[in-house]
């Protein structure tokens, strides 16, 4: 629109010069007609020879941890540009890649981009639009580049080692004839090494007695085995309506709390955590969880296990529509004797709480962590659930909105009946 009124002002000026003979007018509306001539020039030249490349750290972060990538752009031109404008067009909350700058000719910049992840999810950087023009604004071009990367963004995982696992994981049960290529406390053996076999297998008391190189072999353990079941239910689902007072520390760094602004987000962090405190103790874990797609993830103790859950816990979502009870009934047959079972939710519906005690009576180890959801918002409070649960001596520890995960699942703060606490907010 600006370029098409300059247009019809230098037709305007040419035709009155002609009509009133002034020479001025003429030489205004010929340099009007050279200024829209260089302008388009200008910028049909704008963003010819620029390359821009952006190199992603890491593809996979947590919440609370950067997210940083490189960008560059390299001017293969001899002519430098004045101004170009780089706008990123990626899903990331707070990712700012965006920025105006020049480039020489022949001149390659680069600059880092780093932001705090503040959700987890499946994120895509990119694509990045590349625009362009004149000096006057009047021939304004783009270009889009359509790469992409994919970053995938973990749930946070806080320190739960003071949490009471259910005596079931425990090591110590009898071990049984099955060997494992797993690392596991029962050590069934030894014999000489072969070629492939992992240098921290080997037994060196073994070897020096020897006198040849000797590896361990292993047992697996039916007692360590650990069953997460995670209720995505979004009938239990509550989000919080006002936000916490938190405070970063001396070093910058903000508490996970920061992050968790609903009682699927609790239950995500609470079962990320367990996770990853049963792959660093060797021990068996599972995860069940009935979202829109519901997900069983079968017990293993491998590195890779903890990232198979985390790849889960980082896009699940409470939109589930089958109740707890519905899942532990059907899925019931999976825990034993030699298992033990954590139970996260925040439904106040004590209908599952029967099919749990079923559970519990053939000697399975459960336990309860409930995400109390009156103190996110307006929401039923769980006191019936939480003293059905203590009636039967099934362990039971209760998480409030604003407290601290390893705190509040730690020894010394099981619910007990009667006590659920004030409602907050």
């Amino acid at each position: 629109m600006r370029t098409l009124k300059l247009v019809v002002l230098c037709l305007a000026l040419i035709i009155f010069a002609e009509v009133n003979r002034w020479a001025v007018l003429d030489h205004v509306a010929i340099a009007a007609l050279a200024l829209i001539v260089i302008a388009y020039v200008w910028s049909r030249t704008s963003l010819r020879g620029i390359e821009v490349q952006r190199e992603l750290v890491a593809d996979r972060t947590q919440v609370g941890q950067p997210a940083a990538e490189r960008l560059e752009i390299r001017n293969a031109s001899r002519i430098g540009k004045l101004w170009l404008e780089i706008r990123d067009y990626s899903t990331l909350p707070g990712h700012l890649a965006s920025r105006v700058l020049r480039v020489g000719g022949r001149q390659a910049l680069e600059w880092p981009v780093e932001s705090s992840c503040m959700r987890r999810g499946r994120f895509r950087l990119g694509p990045l639009v590349l625009r362009g023009g004149d000096p006057f604004g009047l021939f304004p071009v783009s270009r889009s580049l359509p790469s992409t990367r994919e970053l995938i963004v973990y749930p946070a995982t806080v320190d739960l080692s003071g949490f009471p696992l259910p005596a079931g994981t425990l090591s110590g049960g009898p071990a049984t004839d099955r060997r494992t290529v797993a690392m596991t406390p029962s050590v069934a053996g030894v014999r000489d090494y072969v070629a492939g076999d992992a240098f921290n297998r080997i037994s060196w008391t073994a070897t020096a007695r020897l006198g040849r190189l000797m590896v361990k072999e292993f047992d697996s353990d039916p007692t360590a085995d650990l069953w997460i079941v995670l209720d995505l239910d979004e009938r239990g689902s509550v989000r919080a309506t006002r936000p916490l007072d938190l405070q970063p520390n001396a070093r910058g760094q903000w508490p996970v709390g920061v992050w968790l602004d609903a009682t699927e987000e609790y239950g995500i962090t609470i079962a990320a955590s367990l996770a990853n405190l049963c792959i660093r103790q060797g021990r068996n874990v599972g995860l069940i969880a009935n979202s829109a797609h519901p997900e069983v993830i079968a017990a293993d103790r491998s590195d890779r296990q903890l990232v198979k859950i985390l790849e889960y816990l980082a896009v699940a979502q409470a939109d589930g529509h089958q109740p707890l009870a519905e899942v532990l009934i059907g899925e019931g047959n999976r825990f034993t004797r030699q298992s033990s079972l954590v139970v996260i939710t925040s439904s106040t519906d004590d209908a599952w709480v029967s099919p749990l005690l079923e559970i519990v009576g053939r000697r399975v180890r459960a336990t309860a962590i409930i995400v109390e959801p009156d103190t996110f918002g307006s929401a039923d409070s769980s006191l019936l659930v939480v003293s059905s649960l203590l009636a039967a001596g099934v362990p039971t520890h209760l998480v409030k909105y604003g407290d601290d995960i390893a705190s509040a699942l730690s020894a010394g703060r099981p619910a007990r009946a009667g006590v659920v606490g004030p409602r907050r907010g």
